[in-house]
C-alpha cells in the first residue's frame, strides 16, 4: 500500500512539474505605439510561481508607411504592470515601410533585445506587440501564421505536494 501511494505521490508531482508550451497565435495584431500604447495585446493566467524557460516566434508583418519593419518588438512580460520579470525580441531588421518576415528563439540576434527566462510573481503571462517609434496610425500589422511560443513550467500544484506528503505519513507510520 505505501509502495502505491509513494508511486502515486511522485508520479502526481513530475505530472505537475512538467514543462508545458503555449503557443500564442498573434495574426491580425497591432502595433499602435510604444509598450502599453494601445497595441494589441493576451493576457495567460499559468499561475504564480510558473517559470517562463524559453520562447521563439515565427512571425510575418507589414510596417505601413512612415512606418519602419524593424521598429517591430515581440514582448512577454510577467502582467501588463511589468512587476517581475520580462523577454522581447526584435525579429525585424528592415530600415524602412514594407513586409518581413522572421524565426527564432527570444533572445538571439537579431531579436535579441532584453530579458531572459524568469519567474511569474503575479501568475499571469502579458504578451503584447509594439513599435519603437511611433508614427501616425498604425505602425505594424502581424500577418497570418504569425505565432509566438512559450515553454514554461508549472511550480507542483498543491494537490500533488499533499499527496507527496500523504505518501510519506503513510510510509513513516507503518514502520
Amino acid at each position: 500500500m505505501k509502495k502505491a501511494l509513494a508511486v502515486l505521490a511522485l508520479s502526481g508531482l513530475a505530472a505537475a512539474a512538467s514543462a508545458d508550451v503555449l503557443v500564442i497565435d498573434i495574426s491580425g495584431w497591432t502595433a499602435n505605439a510604444g509598450y502599453g500604447g494601445g497595441n494589441t495585446f493576451a493576457n495567460f493566467n499559468l499561475g504564480v510561481g510558473t517559470t517562463i524557460d524559453a520562447a521563439s516566434y515565427n512571425v510575418n508583418w507589414t510596417a505601413p508607411s512612415p512606418s519602419w519593419s524593424g521598429e517591430l518588438v515581440l514582448s512577454l512580460n510577467d502582467s501588463v504592470a511589468f512587476v517581475g520579470g520580462f523577454w522581447d525580441a526584435a525579429p525585424g531588421v528592415g530600415g524602412g515601410p514594407g513586409s518581413e518576415s522572421g524565426s527564432g528563439p527570444f533572445g538571439a540576434a537579431p531579436g535579441g533585445v532584453a530579458g531572459g527566462p524568469f519567474v511569474l510573481t503575479t501568475g499571469d503571462l502579458y504578451v503584447e506587440i509594439y513599435d519603437t517609434f511611433n508614427d501616425a496610425g498604425v505602425d505594424q500589422i502581424m500577418g497570418p501564421g504569425s505565432t509566438i511560443t512559450v515553454e514554461y513550467t508549472r511550480i507542483p500544484a498543491p494537490g500533488a505536494l499533499a499527496l507527496l506528503g500523504v505518501a510519506g505519513l503513510v510510509s513513516r507510520r507503518r514502520r
